[in-house]
């Protein structure tokens, strides 16, 4: 049996895989998203109306549709002319992916508005839990019980502390590894340092700081750091240092008002987008203090 759909919207990182890695195999398999092995790469197949991600493969099918799709991990995958086929054991399912809306995933431009006090309201209204307590500690949601979450914010804020200590000092390589340690830190499908790190990251290009010295030491030193958490969080990491981030993040470039940020950044994970969100706020405080 052959089952045949479309891929709506494709990211500009992951249709770079695509069309240079023809073979993979299916990673894990979650309610709405199929994540696929690509070499040393991950994509995600996903649900029609998921957030738009670098490694987003959108498909037409809602999220109950996705659940009933034979697939399991170990499967084998295929992509030929515009065609990303997944070999079961009793059917191949076909997605196209020829006519996908592009998703152009590359953050190269800077902010031409004053972020810092919009995304200051944003995360005192978040409620999210993760690194959002760290700035605005009186949104705390889920976090109180769940001392995992707790030890983690904790060390967050010690690392992060020791950074801006640095940063006045100009010790750009030690500022460097205190933010660095924050990478697996943290509960969840992608630890919350790791979010983190991916808005510091995006936070640079949307300062205007991407080709300074503490950029460069920063990207450096991360790298050789990436096996320190999971697969699916260091894709995001490794999308990151090649300055691909999600359409949220893209959006920043021409802000919305404080509630549009709100709703896009709190679609993404339980608490992810905010602690990206987390981030890039945290870097317009190293740059304004």
């Amino acid at each position: 049996m052959i089952m045949y759909f479309k891929i709506t919207t494709i990211g500009s990182y992951a249709l770079e895989i695509l069309n240079s890695v023809p073979e993979g195999v299916i990673h894990s398999v979650y309610r709405k998203t199929i994540n696929i092995q690509f070499g040393d790469y991950l994509l995600a197949l996903q649900a029609d109306l998921s957030p738009v991600s670098p490694v987003s493969l959108i498909t037409e099918l809602d999220a109950a549709s996705m659940e009933t799709l034979p697939v399991s991990p170990g499967l084998k995958v295929k992509v030929s002319s515009g065609i990303l086929s997944i070999y079961g054991t009793i059917s191949v399912i076909k997605f196209n992916f020829l006519e996908a809306d592009l998703f152009e995933s590359r953050l190269i431009s800077k902010s031409p508005q004053l972020l810092r006090d919009t995304l200051k309201s944003v995360l005192d209204h978040c409620a999210a839990g993760g690194f959002s307590t760290i700035f605005a500690p009186c949104c705390v949601k889920d976090q109180e019980n769940n001392l995992g979450a707790e030890l983690a914010t904790t060390a967050a804020k010690n690392h992060l502390k020791a950074c801006s200590t640095y940063m006045q000092r100009a010790d750009y390589e030690k500022a460097s590894e205190e933010l660095v340690s924050l990478i697996g830190l943290g509960v969840g499908l992608t630890p919350s340092g790791d979010d983190f790190l991916c808005g510091v990251l995006a936070g640079l290009i949307l300062t205007g700081n991407s080709d300074q010295r503490f950029t460069s030491i920063l990207r450096k030193m991360i790298r050789p750091n990436l096996n320190n958490t999971n697969d699916i969080s260091r894709t995001f990491l490794q999308c990151a240092l090649l300055s691909h981030f999600s359409k949220p993040i893209k959006d920043l470039v021409f802000p919305a008002s404080a509630e549009d940020i709100h709703a896009s950044f709190g679609a993404v994970g339980h608490s992810s987008g905010f602690d990206s969100l987390c981030g890039i706020f945290y870097v317009y405080t190293l740059i304004l203090n």
